[in-house]
């Protein structure tokens, strides 16, 4: 059974600051809706709605045409049907030709809101490997792609479901450690995966479904 969705980030972030915490700060790494809370901390910091000021600090910039949190019904037979593969047998679990991702969210959210495209995605990474800039033109500032594509977690952590022996943290993107330090990127559900070697400027994408 599903409850009644929040309306907004917001209220969102204030019903889950009611939650107590499922570790201690910097004992653990955990799964969790810090980026959907983020979006909330852009807004308060902003004074844009997320989604807003993601159009115009990210996609408009980028010609990011084909990302949405609501894909438009005339772009249902571009949609990919995603897939659960259990015991070797593919179950359709989102239809293409009428995605979720075609009803309006109750809120945009951060963490898994997004539908996009191979192309869209990659002027993303285009952009990070390019330390923030693409097609000449500064999207966001080198320092902010250091930040966030460095391993930000403490020594502090142990376990949680990140191997970090081999990897560290980054803004939501999993970092390499040792001579992969500079390779930052995120597996997907639905059979996704792009990355970027800052260092070298190697970006990639592989999208299965």
């Amino acid at each position: 059974f599903r409850g009644t969705a929040v309306p907004s980030l917001k209220l969102f972030a204030d019903r889950l600051a009611e939650f107590p915490l499922v570790y201690q700060p910097g004992t653990r790494w955990s799964y969790s809706m810090g980026a959907d809370l983020m979006g909330r901390v852009i807004e308060v910091v902003s004074g844009q709605k997320f989604d807003d000021f993601l159009q115009h600090r990210l996609f408009d910039p980028l010609g990011m045409k084909d990302t949405h949190f609501q894909v438009p019904r005339d772009d249902a037979a571009r949609m990919t049907t995603s897939y659960y593969l259990a015991g070797g047998t593919l179950l359709p679990i989102d239809l293409g030709s009428d995605s979720v991702f075609m009803d309006p969210p109750p809120f945009p959210f951060g963490g898994s809101g997004l539908a996009s495209t191979p192309r869209d995605y990659d002027k993303f990474l285009h952009m990070l490997a390019g330390h923030g800039s693409y097609a000449g033109q500064e999207v966001m500032s080198e320092a902010a792609v250091t930040m966030g594509t460095s391993n930000l977690l403490p020594d502090t952590l142990t376990g949680g479901g990140l191997d970090l022996t081999k990897y560290g943290f980054g803004a939501f993107g999993r970092v390499g450690k040792g001579a992969q330090a500079s390779i930052y990127g995120w597996a997907g559900a639905a059979g996704t995966i792009g990355f970027v070697d800052i260092r070298t400027g190697l970006r990639a994408g592989l999208y299965t479904q």
